[in-house]
């Protein structure tokens, strides 16, 4: 029996008024006010900074149709509609279009965002493998490459946050031994969710995109054996490894226009705040904001991923170690409380055992209830298995019957539970 996606009607209203708030015009329609949701040319074809901002004036306009932009994604909520742009006309402004017909451009179909966040995910990967592979053959990263997988990371955000975090989940259970370019792709995903969760604003948010991307280049200059085992090498071994930071900012000298901000996450993603990291032993204060967020994602990315044979750490079990640096001063306690407020307590791919005695998969977070995610129910109180997963958002239950909770966390390899398939059925049933 085929599992079915249960309709959450508070869901399927935000849903709506989020695609009813997005308008697709012609470039010829835009004028200042309007917040630009997209575009229909690459992010690295463009001036800007991102495909998210207000259009301040007639200028800015101008140098979108400069770089070929013809269709605009708005979005009403942050800014001018296009009847705004009618009435403008009407008294007088310019570049505005005088036929009524012209102003009000057709809603083009969305795509579902898990499926959407999948796709993504998988174009994403691609370009991360091809910049790895150019930096084995001592070629320097593309920086047109590395912007493009950064702007569609935080579109993804920007459009289902929860979509994006459920592909993670789901590579990171199905990989056997992650490499560097998915490392570093799933490091800039978790570090862009927690850019925004703490409100950075979009141009940090891109720099540290960047950052988190490039962290680990200089580990392609180290032989590929000693980087694959690095959790289990000798002292000496250990020393070298160690060198990855200044190595990669040797690599980024060639590359002109990087901004500083990205070099000083590359420089200092290993430093610790009580001045026990590498190269520099620098502490607190010295260490720049975005190295914070990526040394914090990189360390909890690297303690749930599968590396030379070493088995990946169960998430909840993760973010207590993370709980516990904080507490030690390793970390800034306030970006730990971010970044658990981002992932989660019970992050997106843990198996749970409620207080029902059923099992459950969870599927996402419930940022202001870290401790009421939202899951699939896939098994009984007597171990049977459910022919239909029931979904269910522990936040939000109705008042029927006893309310369902967290109770413990399971192993999946000890309870032989397949996490994977009720992650992946996500975006398929989005499809």
């Amino acid at each position: 029996m085929s599992s079915r996606r249960s309709v959450d009607p508070d869901e399927s209203i935000q849903r709506m008024a989020a695609h009813a708030r997005l308008k697709h015009i012609s470039i010829d329609h835009v004028i200042p006010g309007m917040f630009v949701a997209g575009v229909d040319v690459p992010w690295y074809r463009t001036p800007f900074l991102s495909h998210r901002w207000r259009v301040e004036d007639v200028a800015t306009i101008q140098q979108m149709k400069d770089c070929g932009i013809r269709i605009v994604t708005i979005d009403i909520s942050k800014g001018k509609d296009v009847r705004a742009a009618a009435r403008d006309h009407k008294s007088g402004a310019a570049g505005i279009p005088a036929s009524r017909e012209a102003v009000e451009a057709p809603q083009q179909p969305v795509r579902p965002e898990t499926a959407s966040a999948h796709a993504m995910y998988a174009e994403a990967q691609e370009a991360m493998e091809r910049i790895f592979a150019d930096l084995e053959h001592n070629l320097p990263p593309s920086p047109a490459a590395a912007k493009a997988v950064v702007s569609d990371i935080l579109t993804q955000i920007a459009d289902d946050r929860a979509a994006l975090m459920a592909q993670y989940a789901f590579h990171k259970l199905k990989r056997f031994d992650g490499s560097l370019a998915a490392h570093s792709l799933d490091t800039c995903i978790l570090s862009l969710i927690v850019a925004a969760e703490s409100g950075l604003d979009e141009p940090k948010q891109f720099q540290l995109g960047l950052g988190a991307l490039l962290h680990d280049v200089g580990y392609a200059r180290l032989p590929h054996n000693l980087v694959r085992r690095r959790d289990e090498c000798s002292d000496q071994e250990r020393l070298l490894l160690r060198q990855h930071p200044e190595l990669g900012i040797a690599t980024l000298a060639e590359l002109e226009g990087l901004d500083n901000d990205v070099r000083r996450v590359v420089a200092e993603h290993h430093e610790r705040g009580d001045g026990s990291g590498f190269p520099s032993a620098r502490t607190q204060d010295a260490i720049s904001e975005l190295a914070k967020i990526v040394g914090i994602i990189d360390w909890y990315d690297g303690m749930i991923s599968r590396r030379g044979g070493r088995p990946a750490m169960l998430p909840h079990d993760a973010v207590r170690r993370l709980f516990l640096a904080g507490e030690k001063n390793q970390f800034d306690k306030s970006l730990i409380e971010i970044v658990i407020r981002s992932i989660g307590v019970y992050p997106a791919g843990s198996l749970v055992r409620l207080n029902t005695g059923e099992q459950a998969v969870v599927v996402a977070i419930n940022p202001q209830h870290r401790l009421k995610p939202h899951v699939k129910i896939i098994g009984g109180p007597r171990g049977e298995s459910y022919a239909s997963p029931l979904c269910l958002d522990l936040a939000a239950q109705t008042e029927d019957r006893e309310p369902r909770s967290v109770a413990q966390v399971l192993d999946p390899a000890h309870d032989r539970v397949n996490v994977a398939m009720y992650l992946d059925d996500i975006h398929k049933e989005a499809a």
